[in-house]
């Protein structure tokens, strides 16, 4: 099978040739190209990683002066300039806001690159263009848990503004990658490894039906729906699938209130997995304990099909390349030992 064949029969829960893979991100690639002997732009392929992550760049005016920098996309990201334009906004002042224009993107490169990797590998995107971690970087994290109950007009506020323009950027993305890109892919945060930021109610008012008009965009075009959320979301995970999810990452297993067995029993027949294998652990174990994690993941949500085998987050820079190595290449050998 082809990376894309391969990835995609996974989702729909088919059998493949062998496990599927892939990652969210390496941050060590040239290392690992020198350690296998191969160039930087080989290392996907030798890990065998079956999917690639396509967005729109944006291209529209800077930012007026004061407020955040915006990231890829055009909107305003946390972890910059840590400036938050809306805090104790009011709902006018939020309408003022300079937002972006979702016509600002390139997305004929998109559908460009989108058609030269998609003959061979299975494409997703935009991938994080997120609601609520959007607004928390625009009125702070603990402004907007705030206003959720304190201002709910004004959070709401903000909150339209961002999806009106992710949902509208979303269709162009989609109707400019046509059949080269067969997952809608989306991330947003709202849990920490204890649980959800928020009463489950709250965010079923205020998250779920976006989302679910988000993943109705890609559902109408045919595409599966793959989302990004970290942490224990355990407790709106059925509300996720009820409103279309097919692929869940990232499955951060140490995080959960339930073991991978009983996940895998409780869900794995509506939606496939993606990720496991605790990134956080990598920097400290060796090759070895590397190996028995996956193989450990790949006996539990690999049973009977419908799991992405990957780390559960970034590979970050104080990972050893054998570690990395030896993650993809556990999942590999597994599965020609059968």
């Amino acid at each position: 099978m082809i990376p894309r064949d391969r990835q995609l029969a996974t989702i729909r829960r088919e059998a493949t040739d062998r496990i599927s893979l892939d990652v969210i991100c390496i941050e060590i690639i040239p290392q690992i190209a020198e350690h296998l002997g191969i160039p930087p732009e080989a290392v996907y392929d030798r890990l065998g990683i079956d999917g690639r992550l396509v967005a729109a760049g944006y291209t529209g005016p800077a930012p007026p002066t004061g407020v955040d920098a915006w990231a890829a996309g055009g909107w305003e990201d946390y972890g910059t300039a840590h400036q938050y334009p809306l805090a104790g906004a009011s709902v006018s002042e939020i309408e003022r806001h300079p937002w972006p224009d979702p016509a600002d993107h390139d997305f004929a490169a998109a559908a460009s690159a989108a058609r030269v990797v998609g003959d061979t590998y299975a494409v997703r995107g935009p991938y994080w263009m997120p609601l609520f971690c959007r607004v928390c970087s625009l009125m702070g994290m603990e402004e907007a848990l705030i206003a959720m109950l304190a201002r709910p007009t004004a959070f709401e506020a903000a909150l339209d503004a961002v999806f009106t323009r992710t949902l509208e950027y979303c269709e162009r993305l989609l109707d400019a990658c046509g059949e080269a890109m067969p997952i809608l892919c989306l991330g947003d945060d709202f849990a920490t490894q204890r649980g959800l930021l928020m009463d489950p109610q709250l965010w079923r008012r205020y998250l779920k039906p976006r989302f679910a008009r988000l993943f109705d965009a890609g559902k109408r075009r045919g595409k599966f729906v793959w989302f990004h959320s970290c942490g224990d979301v355990t407790a709106v995970l059925p509300d996720l699938i009820d409103i279309g999810l097919d692929v869940w990452e990232t499955v951060q297993l140490h995080t959960l209130p339930m073991p991978a067995r009983e996940l895998k029993r409780e869900f794995g027949a509506h939606i496939a997995f993606f990720g496991g294998v605790n990134t956080q652990r990598l920097p400290f174990i060796t090759p070895d304990a590397v190996r028995d994690e996956v193989r450990e993941c790949l006996r539990t949500l690999g049973e009977g099909g419908g799991y992405i085998c990957g780390p559960d987050h970034h590979i970050k820079p104080d990972v050893p390349v054998a570690n990395a190595v030896a993650l993809f290449d556990a999942a590999l050998t597994y599965e020609a030992s059968g």
